[in-house]
Formats: C-alpha cells, sequence, structure tokens
C-alpha cells in the first residue's frame, strides 16, 4: 500500500514537472532571469531541456529555443550588432548580448605593470614600476553595428582582435612587458586568428593620449608597424571617444561631442576595446556610451 502511494505522488511530480519546467513557455521565462553561463548548466545537467526536441519545428533544444526567444526581444540596435554566425548556438548569442548590455570591463590584464583600480573598468600603473602593460576588454567582443566608448586618463586606447593571453605559453617574465604592438609577439597573437576576423589585415589600432598624440595600426605580419600621424585640436586632459564602425569599417577619435578625425579605415571582422599603460602614475577609464548626433549608434 505505501509503495502504491509512493509510485502515485512521484506520478503526479512528473506531472506538475512536465507540465510547468518542460513547457517552452515557461522555460522561457526562467532563462530571462539567468546569464549565458547558467542556461549553459542547465543544458548540461537536464537532458529533458538540454536535448534537441524532435518535436520543435526548429529542432532546438528548449534552453537553446529559450535563448532564441530572448534574443528576439533585442531592439534593433542590438540586432545590428549582433548577426548570427552559422555556427553558432543561440545560448553563445544569448552571451554576447548580455555582454552588449553591460557596463565595459577590463577583462584580461597583460604585463608587469599593471592593476585594476576601483573596479574593473579603470586600470592603473603600479607606483614601482615603468614597463609597459595592457588591458583587453576581452568578454565584449564586437562583430557588426557601430559601437562608442569614451576613455578617460594618460596612455594609449584603441582596437584589438578577441586574442587570449595566456601566461602558461610564456616563460617566467616573458611577458613582464607586454604590447601588442612589439614584434615578438606578432605571430603569437596572429596564429589565434579565425574566420570571423574576416579577411581585415588591420588587427590593432590605437591613439595615444599623451605625448604627441599620434595613432598607429599593426596587421602582425613581417616588419609591419604601420605609423599614423598627429590628431589636430585634440586635447588630452578631456575624456576621448573612439567610435568604431564597423558598417563603414572605420575607427574614428570624437572630443567634446565633435568627431576630430577618422583614425583608420578598413577594419572588419571581430574586435575588443583595449588599453595601453606605461610609466608611474597611469590610469585609464573605460565606459560605453551611446553617441548622438552623427555619432548615433541606435
Amino acid at each position: 500500500m505505501a509503495r502504491t502511494c509512493n509510485a502515485v505522488k512521484r506520478q503526479k511530480v512528473a506531472t506538475v514537472e512536465s507540465a510547468l519546467f518542460f513547457n517552452p513557455d515557461v522555460v522561457f521565462l526562467l532563462s530571462a532571469l539567468l546569464d549565458a553561463r547558467d542556461l549553459c548548466q542547465v543544458s548540461l545537467t537536464c537532458k529533458a531541456l538540454g536535448g534537441r526536441q524532435a518535436s520543435h519545428a526548429n529542432g532546438l533544444s528548449l534552453v537553446e529555443e529559450a535563448a532564441r526567444r530572448l534574443f528576439e526581444c533585442a531592439s534593433d540596435w542590438e540586432r545590428s550588432c549582433l548577426p548570427k554566425y552559422p555556427d553558432e548556438g543561440w545560448i553563445e548569442l544569448h552571451h554576447h548580448l548580455q555582454m552588449l548590455r553591460s557596463k565595459l570591463t577590463f577583462d584580461q590584464l597583460v604585463g608587469g605593470n599593471i592593476q585594476y583600480g576601483e573596479e574593473k573598468s579603470i586600470i592603473r600603473t603600479i607606483s614601482d614600476q615603468s614597463q609597459s602593460s595592457s588591458a583587453l576588454c576581452s568578454n565584449h567582443v564586437m562583430r557588426s553595428g557601430k559601437h562608442f566608448a569614451v576613455f578617460t586618463g594618460y596612455g594609449s586606447v584603441g582596437v584589438i582582435r578577441p586574442v587570449q593571453i595566456k601566461t602558461s605559453d610564456f616563460g617566467e617574465g616573458e611577458l613582464n612587458v607586454f604590447s601588442p604592438f612589439l614584434f615578438r609577439f606578432w605571430e603569437y597573437l596572429a596564429g589565434q586568428g579565425t574566420d570571423r576576423w574576416n579577411d581585415s589585415n588591420v588587427h590593432c589600432c590605437f591613439l595615444s593620449l599623451t605625448g604627441p598624440h599620434f595613432w598607429r595600426w599593426c596587421d602582425w605580419a613581417g616588419a609591419s608597424n604601420k605609423p599614423g600621424s598627429s590628431i589636430g585640436a585634440f586635447h588630452p586632459n578631456n575624456p576621448t571617444g573612439l567610435l568604431l564602425d564597423l558598417e563603414d569599417g572605420t575607427l574614428s577619435i570624437y572630443q567634446n561631442g565633435q568627431r576630430l578625425a577618422t583614425l583608420k579605415d578598413g577594419l572588419s571582422g571581430e574586435y575588443c576595446w583595449f588599453a595601453l599603460v606605461y610609466g608611474r602614475t597611469t590610469s585609464i577609464s573605460i565606459e560605453r556610451e551611446l553617441a548622438t548626433g552623427d555619432q548615433r549608434t541606435g
């Protein structure tokens, strides 16, 4: 008798779970409360939610279908920034949507003369060091559309391919000084290229916020380290905006809401923001902004 009652209870629980958790509408509502990493965990730990559903016209799992529905709620500007790759899952695309909506942060610090400030959107040098070090917004990958960021401080800022610099790939002390413009790192950086970089050879482009206020770009090949020129009407004490326009393939500089110059054209594929600091008292902060007027991004 007790065994029969337990069996009935289990059947009732299974019926409720089926009605609630395996319903696409319920999974969609629950997914709105989770980030992409949590969605991946749900997909991996629950076969019923993570497995492909033959009953669905698109053959997606319940979790992938929920991520697809979440992306359908994106704004026109967000969609313009995130065209889906043929080999990309909806959970991965949902992750990039969340990053696009979040505050910009420096996610990789490379070099012996760099540390976070009060938060991860601020970097600064270490007081007793002087060598060059770099910070990359690696989790905030830009693939399409228009993106505007404002930098405040001293050093150099710009865009770079979304590379990963692993300390395990280098010997002791080899990363104490790091800049993507140093020849000895070019082969390593270029070796991470993918189809998502497209065919542009502009792999890194930066603007100096100090000294003569010049800009430079690099293709990480041969002996190339292409010099730019100085920027007229540039004020080093003012916040500096950079507009990456992947529709036109340009990187432009702004101050006080005014466009000063186009630093480089011919950009395409994936990039992320980065900053280069050096000296003993250097700091740089980054902030995402929606531009106005002729800078408008959406």
